[in-house]
């Protein structure tokens, strides 16, 4: 029994909590294996070997006396029951690592001093494996980085490194090591019991979908761990964000490495790669953020609305909130993750790497949205916008009530030289560059020909009586109907196609053969039977793994065809 048995629970990113079977084997992950023990699922040292115990497997492991990653040359061992090892640095060919129900990197801990290449393998190694494989590095974990380990995709750790410390004389906690002089039994006992306390708390923060949090927080244990992470976000992105969820909770952002959060830089690349500004805004407004989210529920923000849209020019106004982490937040996507669900610590003072992001961000968004005026309310000393021409309207306090007077005059004598736009225009052109952003190049046939009903945020697309597609603040972005999944269909965007079965409720991983690879945890899907719509709903599963995964549901169903 392979990726059949497998079903994933809970996630955060690439961690997950599932069950699955290994080798006749039930088990649960995150998962500690204990080396020494006696039960089915142990690590023993036998001669010069270590033994992996599983079940009523033998698995040798890697030998005391070995070449080292950078001499040696990479190995793959296929053994019984779809458990395959691998021995680092990586082989050529690791298509054969493809669904196997458990792949083990032997010798892992020989990667500890080189941070890089730890991220970079493990990273390699999962995205070969697939979603329906389990993950297990032996010899690397201890409580400092169980969650990062965890975090990149690893399903089963074990505890040898922390009794190998043990024996050293450290004792080891998730803030970094400590020498002792405690005797070893005490120190072995004390190693194991705080990598069962941080295996709790991982488990804790993944069912939250918050355990990026809280790798933020441990990286900062140790310089090797901080380079992990740096390495695994900057160069590994495109085979994490494939399981980063488009819809989420509220996060923090309390450490310098949140601005490389995979939703977080997936923000910043779909505002300036999908994204177009509504192609009737004129004059662009920089606004400083708000603590309250959506910003549109703050006070700061109620009284920028009210001085920005005093008159009936309003609509030739563009607002574009500037923040860290995300850089620029046009105003219209205020509700869409992860806008709508970041906490920063506010303390009027920017980072250099904060800085060089927005100014970067705003230059390379002004090359493709061109507007005829720019103004700048951000009350900043102007390192943000250096190197752009605008009007700064701020007096060096936004909110205050001659700076608000300011930016209200400043901006009826720019929309005095342009004719006003009539309010269907304007929400129609708004609502496309929503669901541009939401959808990429779909958005505009969504709406094509369409009306925009309602008061924002609550936003309906109408194709004459039938409605296509709703905006509320409460889903953070816009659903479709039935109707408007037609439109999708003749796209051939974001399809899940199911076999020939009557569809009672939710869709199931077991009856889709076929999804588009860029549907993400939480996107707007059409399922499709045979060549029409059966139903729309909300992915939970990114498409590849729908089609992977034979247990979970793959799309909570919203509506369903007549």
């Amino acid at each position: 029994m392979v990726a059949e048995a497998m079903e994933i629970l809970h996630r955060s990113h690439l961690a997950r909590i599932c069950v699955s079977e290994v080798a006749g084997v039930s088990v649960s992950t995150p998962l500690l294996i204990v080396s020494g023990s006696e039960e089915s699922m142990g690590i023993r040292a036998e001669g010069i070997s270590r033994i992996i115990h599983w079940g009523e497997l033998r698995i040798i492991g890697d030998q005391k006396i070995t070449p080292p990653v950078a001499m040696g040359s990479g190995a793959v061992c296929h053994h019984d029951q779809g458990l395959t090892s691998i021995r680092l640095p990586l082989p050529e060919d690791l298509e054969g690592l493809k669904g196997k129900s458990m792949v083990i990197v032997e010798n892992m801990f020989e990667l500890r001093r080189d941070p890089k290449a730890m991220a970079s393998s493990l990273s390699e190694v999962r995205r070969v494996c697939g979603p329906e494989t389990l993950l297990m590095a032996t010899g690397i974990a201890e409580p400092s980085n169980m969650a990062l380990l965890f975090y990149m995709g690893v399903d089963v750790i074990d505890d040898t490194l922390a009794k190998s410390m043990a024996a050293r004389g450290i004792l080891l906690r998730p803030e970094g090591r400590f020498h002792s002089d405690a005797p070893l039994e005490e120190l072995e006992r004390a190693n194991q019991g705080m990598m069962q306390e941080e295996l709790e708390l991982v488990k804790a923060f993944l069912v939250k979908d918050r355990l990026r949090e809280l790798v933020d927080q441990r990286a900062c244990s140790s310089p090797s761990n901080v380079v992990a992470l740096r390495s695994f976000d900057s160069k590994c992105w495109e085979n994490t964000e494939e399981y980063v969820p488009v819809i989420g909770t509220r996060f923090a952002c309390n450490t310098p490495q949140s601005l490389f959060r995979p939703d977080v830089v997936r923000h910043r690349t779909r505002v300036l790669q999908r994204y177009r500004a509504p192609a009737h805004k004129r004059i662009l407004v920089l606004l400083p953020c708000s603590a309250k989210k959506p910003y549109f529920t703050s006070r700061s923000h109620r009284r920028f609305i009210e001085a920005i849209r005093s008159g009936d020019h309003f609509s030739l106004v563009h607002e574009v909130i500037v923040t860290s982490p995300l850089g620029l937040v046009p105003r219209e996507l205020e509700t869409f993750y992860p806008a709508a669900h970041y906490d920063i610590p506010v303390s009027g003072e920017w980072t250099s790497e904060e800085v060089s992001m927005i100014n970067g961000m705003l230059k390379s968004y002004l090359e493709t949205n061109h507007y005829d005026q720019v103004f700048s309310h951000l009350g900043d000393d102007g390192l943000l916008t250096q190197g752009i021409e605008l009007t700064d309207t701020s007096l060096g306090s936004p909110g205050s009530d001659e700076a608000l007077r300011n930016l209200d005059d400043g901006i009826r004598r720019a929309c005095s030289e342009h004719k006003r736009v009539p309010g269907m225009i304007d929400r129609v052109n708004t609502m496309e560059s929503m669901l541009r952003y939401q959808m990429g190049d779909v958005g505009p046939a969504l709406i094509e020909g369409c009306e925009v009903i309602g008061k924002y945020p609550y936003w309906k697309v109408m194709e004459g009586k039938r409605q296509l597609a709703m905006h509320t603040p409460d889903r953070g972005m816009a659903s479709l109907t039935i109707e408007g999944a037609d439109r999708i269909l003749a796209e051939k965007r974001n399809l899940v196609h199911i076999e020939d079965f009557k569809l009672k409720g939710n869709v199931f991983a077991v009856g889709v053969y076929e999804a588009d690879p860029l549907i993400r945890i939480g996107d707007e899907v059409v399922v499709v039977q045979g060549d029409s719509v059966a139903a729309v709903g909300v992915a939970q599963m990114s498409g590849s793994e729908m089609v992977a995964l034979s247990r979970g549901i793959a799309v909570k169903v919203r509506h369903k065809s007549k």
